[in-house]
C-alpha cells in the first residue's frame, strides 16, 4: 500500500511539474506540431496526385519537406526561413514539380517577419513572396486571365497577412504598454502608502511626545515643590503629592488607551487617534492648573467671542499649549508665564510668553529636537502660520490658526 501511495504521489508530482514545461514551451511544441501536420499532408498530396514519369513522387520530398521543418526556427530566423521557403518552391515550380502546401508555408514564413519589423520591412518581404506567383505565370505559360487572378490572390493573401501582423505587433504594444502602466500603478499604491504609514507614524510619534513630554514635565514640578514642603508644610507637601499621583495616573491612562488603540487598530478598523476622546480647548483650565504651585506664576486668559471650534482646530490648538508651557516647565526654573486664547472673527491667535526670574539666563530656543518642526507641521495642515523667538529676558511664541466666522458662540 505504501508503495501504491508512493507511486500516486510521484505521478502527481511528475503531471504538475510537465504542465508547467509544456506552458512554457508551447510556442515551440506548436510549430513542431504544425510541420508535422503539414509534412504528413504534403505527403499524402504528392502520394496521390499527379507527378512527372522520370522521377518517382516521394522525390520532391527529400527537398520539401526539410524546408518545411524550418519553420520551427522561424521565431529566431524569420528571415532565413523565408528565404529557404522561397528558394525551394522556386526551384520546384521551375522544375514543374508538385509543390504541395509550401505556399501556405510562405504565408506562415512572412507573418513571422512583418509580425517582428516594421512597414518598409513588410513591404519588402511581400515583395520577394511576389517572385512565386511570377514564377507560375512563367513556367505554365498563363493566359491574361489567369495570370491576373494569380497575381491578384496573391496580393490579396500578402495584404491579409501584413495586416494580421500589423495587428499583432499592435496588441503586443498594447499588453507592454498596459502592463507597464500596471506595475508603475503598483509602485506608486506601495508608495502612498509608505507615505501614509510614515504619516500616521510621526502623528503618532507627535501624540506620544506632547503626552509623555508633558505629564513627565508636571510630575518633575509637583516633585520638586513636594521636596521643597516636606519640611516646612506638610498637609501641603501631601496636597501636592496627590496631585502628583492624579498626573501620573493620568498620564499612564492616555499611553494605555493610545497603546490600546494602536494594538486593536487591525481589528477594529479605526485610525487609533479615533479611539477616544481628543483633546480641546475646553482642556486648557485644566492644564494651566496642572503646572500651579511651582517657581512658575502663571496666567491664562481668555479674549473675544469664545465659542466651538472645528475638532481639528481645537485639537492643534491644546496641542501647542501643551507643547509651549512643557518647554517653559523644562527651561524655566522660576518666573511667570502667560497664555493667551484670543478668538477673533476668522483665526484663533494663541500666545504663551514667560519671563524668567532674576539671575537666570534665558535659553537660545525654549524647543530642542523635532518639537517646533512638529508645531510648524500641525499648523501648517490647517493653513496658519506659527512664530517662535525669544524675548527680552524670556521666550514668546504665536500662533495663528484660521477657523470658521459662523461658529457657535459658547
Amino acid at each position: 500500500m505504501v508503495d501504491h501511495a508512493l507511486g500516486r504521489t510521484a505521478a502527481a508530482g511528475s503531471g504538475a511539474g510537465a504542465w508547467p514545461w509544456l506552458v512554457a514551451h508551447r510556442a515551440v511544441l506548436g510549430d513542431i506540431g504544425f510541420v508535422l501536420v503539414l509534412s504528413v499532408a504534403h505527403g499524402f498530396d504528392l502520394s496521390i496526385g499527379e507527378h512527372p514519369p522520370w522521377m518517382d513522387w516521394w522525390w520532391p520530398l527529400l527537398v520539401s519537406v526539410p524546408a518545411t521543418a524550418m519553420l520551427v526556427l522561424r521565431r529566431r530566423m524569420p528571415w532565413t526561413v523565408l528565404l529557404v521557403m522561397l528558394v525551394v518552391t522556386v526551384a520546384l515550380t521551375l522544375l514543374e514539380l508538385y509543390i504541395g502546401g509550401l505556399n501556405l508555408a510562405i504565408l506562415i514564413a512572412i507573418y513571422s517577419v512583418c509580425v517582428r519589423g516594421s512597414l518598409a520591412v513588410s513591404v519588402v518581404a511581400a515583395s520577394l513572396a511576389m517572385i512565386f506567383p511570377v514564377t507560375q505565370m512563367i513556367v505554365y505559360e498563363l493566359t491574361p486571365v489567369e495570370s491576373f487572378l494569380r497575381i491578384t490572390g496573391g496580393v490579396v493573401n500578402l495584404v491579409m497577412v501584413i495586416g494580421w501582423a500589423r495587428a499583432m505587433q499592435v496588441g503586443r504594444r498594447r499588453a507592454a504598454q498596459l502592463e507597464q502602466t500596471l506595475t508603475m500603478l503598483d509602485e506608486a499604491r506601495d508608495q502612498l502608502a509608505a507615505d501614509a504609514a510614515a504619516v500616521e507614524r510621526a502623528r503618532i510619534a507627535r501624540e506620544f511626545h506632547d503626552i509623555v513630554s508633558h505629564n513627565l514635565s508636571v510630575v518633575a514640578l509637583r516633585a520638586g515643590v513636594a521636596r521643597a514642603l516636606i519640611d516646612r508644610d506638610q498637609e501641603h507637601a501631601r496636597q501636592t503629592l496627590q496631585e502628583l499621583e492624579q498626573s501620573s495616573r493620568g498620564a499612564l491612562g492616555e499611553m494605555r488607551n493610545l497603546l490600546n488603540a494602536l494594538r486593536d487598530r487591525n481589528a477594529a478598523g479605526q485610525d487609533p487617534m479615533d479611539w477616544q476622546p481628543t483633546p480641546g480647548l475646553d482642556g486648557v483650565d485644566a492644564l494651566v492648573h496642572s503646572v500651579r504651585g511651582g517657581q512658575v506664576e502663571w496666567r491664562f486668559e481668555r479674549r473675544g467671542q469664545i465659542r466651538e471650534l472645528g475638532s481639528g482646530v481645537e485639537v492643534t490648538a491644546y496641542r501647542i499649549v501643551q507643547e509651549a508651557m512643557t518647554n517653559v516647565l523644562k527651561h524655566a526654573g522660576s518666573g511667570r508665564a502667560r497664555v493667551v486664547l484670543d478668538y477673533g472673527a476668522s483665526a484663533l491667535r494663541i500666545e504663551v510668553t514667560n519671563h524668567l526670574g532674576a539671575g537666570e539666563v534665558p535659553p537660545v530656543s525654549h524647543f530642542s529636537g523635532h518639537g517646533l518642526i512638529g508645531l510648524r507641521e500641525r499648523v501648517a495642515l490647517l493653513g496658519g502660520t506659527l512664530t517662535a523667538h525669544p524675548v527680552l529676558n524670556g521666550f514668546h511664541l504665536e500662533a495663528v490658526l484660521p477657523c470658521a466666522e459662523n461658529s457657535d458662540l459658547a
